[in-house]
Formats: structure tokens, sequence, C-alpha cells
């Protein structure tokens, strides 16, 4: 029968195999770790560029796609591809033929994206000069559009102003809307919110004007149901991650404190070494599956994937539950144990923040997930 060590090494190995053959199926693509990268307008790369670092600046040519994990992203030259980024800050003020998608705490684009603007922040502002070619889905506390949607605008706000054009339908939940006087919708204006939007003179709707509103009442007596119902989903979720982490740290005591230490030490590398393996195994797995002989192997892998997205709170929840109880006077090294079954209740109250929390979930996932690896990378060495 195999042992626990060379249960946890398969792991391990079984994930830099997937790697290693999206590489080998991908040979122009370039990776690299930095803290402060710089790629002049006079640079190229040929194919994907996939990378982690502190402060990035593109000024570039990029033919593939962008996948980046960062502080500071500020790409001001061409992007063949798609941008796929999880960072602080986010500017977008080049050209970009595909989609981009990011997680940040703030984006401002000043650019043109050809396709599609994806959007989970705290904060999203499309300036002026920017020009969306085709739909802006924004999941954030506070958006400003003063730049040009050639398509639709969809999703869920705290604040959002309007003072530029949407060139098709508007359809959208938030607390407050206010369409100022050079704002243009084209198409339908559908929104849900608890007030009417404020709709300054001059601001053209050709559509439709729909306002679903929510009404104050209704909507406390059906937030306290669902409540109490989540209330209950979550602690259960909870205590089974807990009994999940209590078992794990028992039988992985090692990797559990090297997975706590990295998180800590590491912390940007593994931000960005989580985002980049989450991006790209799931491309590693299609490729499998389209093989048709790989796809045994990449069944496999879809289940070791899923496992490592549950656990991923683990380390970090962990390193947050040691910090505070150093931080309230505890001598010595706290018990691992305890660290994390405090840290999964910090972050369970953590990721249910308004549209904060999708933020914070990406960056837990990815950070811990990125530990993981981490540890299990030391431990083999």
């Amino acid at each position: 029968m195999p042992s626990w060590d060379n249960f946890k090494a398969l792991v391990f190995i079984w994930i830099l195999i997937f790697v290693f053959f999206l590489v080998n199926s991908s040979s122009g693509t370039q990776f690299k770790t930095v803290g402060n990268f710089f790629f002049p307008d006079t640079a190229v790369v040929d194919d994907d560029l996939v990378m982690a670092g502190n402060n990035v600046k593109l000024d570039g040519t990029v033919e593939g796609d962008l996948i980046c994990a960062c502080r500071y992203l500020v790409q001001n030259g061409l992007v063949q591809g798609s941008i796929n980024t999880a960072a602080q800050n986010i500017e977008v003020l080049g050209v970009v033929n595909g989609s981009v998608r990011g997680c940040a705490q703030n984006i401002n684009v000043n650019g043109q994206v050809n396709r599609n603007l994806i959007a989970f922040c705290s904060a999203l502002n499309v300036r002026p000069d920017a020009e969306i070619v085709k739909d802006v889905n924004a999941y954030c506390g506070e958006m400003t559009l003063d730049g040009k949607v050639g398509g639709n605008l969809k999703g869920s706000v705290g604040t959002l102003v309007i003072s530029g054009v949407v060139n098709q339908d508007v359809s959208i939940t938030a607390e407050n809307i206010t369409l100022m006087p050079t704002a243009k919708i084209l198409g339908d204006f559908k929104y849900k919110s608890k007030k009417q939007a404020k709709i300054e003179s001059g601001s053209q709707i050709s559509g439709e004007t729909i306002w679903t509103k929510q009404e104050l009442e209704k909507e406390e007596k059906s937030q306290g149901i669902f409540t109490a119902k989540s209330l209950i989903t979550k602690t259960l979720f909870l205590l089974a991650l807990m009994i999940t982490g209590v078992v794990l740290t028992l039988i992985f005591k090692q990797n559990a404190y090297q997975a706590k230490q990295a998180v800590g030490k590491s912390f940007l590398k593994c931000l960005g070494l989580g985002f980049v393996f989450m991006v790209c195994i799931p491309i590693a797995i299609i490729i499998l599956i389209v093989t048709i002989i790989g796809i045994p192997i990449a069944i496999i892998t879809i289940f070791a994937y899923a496992i490592l997205i549950y656990i991923a709170k683990i380390p970090v929840a962990t390193f947050l539950g040691d910090k505070i109880i150093k931080a309230l006077g505890k001598e010595g090294e706290p018990s691992l144990f305890w660290s994390m079954i405090l840290g999964l209740v910090i972050l369970t109250i953590l990721l249910n923040i308004p549209y904060l929390e999708w933020l914070i979930y990406f960056v837990v996932l990815f950070t811990g997930f990125g530990s993981i690896l981490l540890s299990q990378r030391r431990s083999a060495s």
C-alpha cells in the first residue's frame, strides 16, 4: 500500500505533468516571475505571456493572451489576444483585440477593447477615450462610464454613473443610478433598484425605460428568510471545511506549516503562482480531452483540481488566524489547529462583505492554491 508521502507526491506530480504538457503544446508561451517589470514598446512576445510580479508595465506587443497576477498592471501597448488578470490596480490604456477579464480593487480602462470587459472590483472607471466594442459585465461597488460601449451593459453595482454611450441595452441592478446630460443609451434601459434613477435633462434613451422597484419591506423580509437559511448553510460548510482542515493538518502537518509560512513570506509569489496554475490547468485538461486517449487522465485531474480549490482557503485561514492570535499577545508559536479554525471563521465573515466578496474570494483562492504548490515543491526538494 502506498505511503502518505507517496500520495502527496503523486498529487503534486500530476499537476506538474499537466503544466509541462501545456508548455510543450505551446512552446512559444513565455512564463515570467518578476518583481518590477517594464516591457518596452519595441518588444514583442510572439505567443502568450504568463507572468506574476509586483509592478508590471507593458508598452510592447503580445501576440497571444496576457495572463498576469500582480499588484499594479499598466497595459499601454497591444495585446492581440485577451487579458486575464488578478491585481490590486489594473490600467488598460492600449489596445486589446480580445476581452479583458479582471479581478481587482480598481480597474481603469481608457483604451480599446475589441471584445468584452468583465470586471469584479471595488471601483470600475471606463474613461472618456475608452471603447468597449462588445459587452460590459460589471460586478463592483462603484462604476463610472464616460466612454463608449458597443454592446450591452449588464451586472450588479452599488453606484452607477453614466455620462458616455451604450449602443445597446442596459440591464443593471444598483443602489444608486445617475444618467448625466451627455449619457446616451441606444437600446432599452432596464434597472432594478430601491429608488428611481436620477435622469438628468439632456440624457437620451432610445428604447424603453423599465424600473423594477425593490420594495423595502418585502426585500427586508426576504433577506431575513434568506439570512436564516444561508446562516445554516454557511455554518454547515464552515464545519465541514474545519473538519477537513483538521484531518489534513493531522496527516500533512509539515506541509500545512510550510503552506502557512509561504503565505506570509511569499504572498505575491503564491498569488501569482496560484493564478497561473488555476488558469493553465483547465486548459491542459481541455487539451487532454481533445486527444481522446488523455480523457482518463483528464477526469482524474478534474477531481484533483476540485479538491485543491476546496482546500485552498485552509493555508490562508491558518496564516490569518496565526497573525490574529499573535496580535492578541500569545507567546510562542500558535497551534495550527486553532489558527486554522479562527482564520476560517474570519474568512467566512470577510467573504460576505458586499461588492468585495468576489475580490476577496479570488485573492484567497489564488494565494491558497499557490501556497499549497509551494509547500509541495519544498517538501519534494
